[in-house]
Parts: C-alpha cells; sequence; structure tokens
C-alpha cells in the first residue's frame, strides 16, 4: 500500500470509529428518581415541560459546550427526546445515564428483584429452566411449570438476554391459561413486550403465530436489543406493576 494510500485508510478508520463512538452515545436511560425537562438549558430561565422518571429512554440530541454547576452538580445540559412520546426539551447530563453505563443494568436488575408477585421458590426454576429446558422441546418441556409465574422468569431471561425468555412468555400466553394469568398486570403488555423482542420480524399477536415462529427460528433467535430499549419494557413492566398492584399512578 503506498504511503497515500495508508493515510486515506487511517484517516477513514478514525473517521469510522468516531462516527461509532458518537453513534453510542446518541440514547440514554434516565437513572435518577425523576429529571425535569425544560424547554431551555437553564435551571432560573426555563419552565418545565415535564418530568420523567427512572428508566425512561431518550435520544441526545444536542449538548451545551461548556460546564455549568447547579448545586452541588457540574456538568452539562442535554437535549434531548423522550422515546417514549417524543417530547423534546434539556435535562441535566447528570440524570442521564449513556449506552454502556453499568447504572441502566442496574435499573434492569432492580426492577427484576422487585417484581410483585416474584417469589424465592422462582429462582430455582429460573435455573432449572436455564439448565434443562432445551430450546427445540421448550413449550413441551415447559408444561410441568405453573404458568400463572413463567412471565416472571421470563423478565430474568429477558435482563439476561436469554432466548429462552421467549417460549416463556409465549406460554405465559397460551390461551388455555388465559383465565387465571390475564389478571396479571403485564399481560396484554406481554404481547407488545413479545413484538419488541422481534423488530425485525412481522408476527401477528396471538399464541399460534408466535409459537410457529419459534418453531421455525428456535435455533436462531436471539434478544439484540440495545440497553435503552431494554430498559423501557422493564420500566413499562414496573409502571404497570405500580398501577395495578400497588396504586400508583405517575
Amino acid at each position: 500500500m503506498s504511503s497515500v494510500g495508508l493515510k486515506l485508510f487511517l484517516v477513514f478508520a478514525f473517521l469510522l470509529c468516531f462516527s461509532s463512538a458518537h453513534a453510542q452515545a446518541l440514547t440514554g436511560v434516565i437513572i435518577e428518581k425523576y429529571a425535569n425537562v425544560r424547554n431551555a438549558p437553564s435551571v432560573t430561565n426555563s419552565t418545565i415541560i415535564t418530568k420523567v422518571f427512572k428508566g425512561s429512554a431518550v435520544k441526545i440530541l444536542d449538548k451545551t459546550t461548556e460546564k455549568i454547576k447547579i448545586g452541588e452538580l457540574e456538568g452539562h445540559w442535554y437535549k434531548i427526546e423522550l422515546l417514549e412520546n417524543g417530547e423534546e426539551g434539556w435535562v441535566f447530563d447528570k440524570y442521564v445515564a449513556l449506552e454502556g453505563d453499568s447504572r441502566i443494568q442496574e435499573f434492569i436488575q432492580f426492577v427484576t428483584s422487585s417484581l410483585y408477585y416474584y417469589r424465592p421458590n422462582l429462582d430455582e426454576q429460573l435455573k432449572e429452566i436455564k439448565r434443562v429446558v432445551s430450546q427445540k422441546n421448550a413449550f413441551e418441556e415447559l408444561k410441568k411449570y405453573n404458568p400463572r409465574f413463567l412471565n416472571y422468569i421470563g423478565y430474568h431471561l429477558i435482563a439476561e438476554k436469554n432466548a429462552m425468555a421467549f417460549p416463556v412468555l409465549i406460554t405465559f400466553m397460551n390461551p388455555d391459561f388465559k383465565e387465571e394469568n390475564s389478571k396479571d398486570a403485564n399481560y396484554l403488555f406481554t404481547w407488545e413486550l413479545l413484538e419488541r423482542l422481534t423488530p425485525k420480524v412481522l408476527i401477528t399477536s396471538n399464541f399460534k403465530s408466535f409459537e410457529y415462529w419459534w418453531h421455525k427460528n428456535y435455533d436462531s433467535a436471539v434478544i439484540d436489543l440495545p440497553p435503552h430499549e431494554i430498559a423501557l419494557i422493564f420500566k413499562k413492566i414496573q409502571d404497570n406493576e405500580n398501577k395495578v398492584y400497588r396504586k400508583l399512578i405517575e
């Protein structure tokens, strides 16, 4: 390779790395209990547009150039778009965890550890399912487990990005178990959840369609969502439980 060609290659490689790093910083998750979204990057010369809560996913649209200090906090303002509803505004960067930040996974783990009906005995079932249930024959082998609590096991598997979450959640939605399982706060959300986990596949939201999809794709199915999208899933799970079981309304 000529010296000119080598220089061009190095420049291209640098730009590629820069673009990748920049792209990774375009999304994040609100990681404090809540954050005020303002119409301008200022506490004193702005109004609050809305309040967003922990687990909300955001797209970073812009960033102020100079650091400022607010009380004991020092940092930048981010202009954000809320991925849940498209609203835009400004929030202080200390309230946002960007992709790759371990606090996003800590939030997901917190939700899985505080599920309303999750019981310690499900830990052993979770371990057993991961150890002995085969992906090929999952629907048959899952019959020995109480279907009412399979969604909770499925959430733990999603948090681990374990594809066994698919047959577990599909089994939870088996119409044979609807009378009991439909009492769950996240029953209807489970169809949307499965759709979110299969964004590149067109599947009708019913048991037979997802069952057929799994039989055809059990050996290649993966959970390949970025952390902020998984955080959004767990925020929705938590919100539904808070409203139905804990009677909390934001």
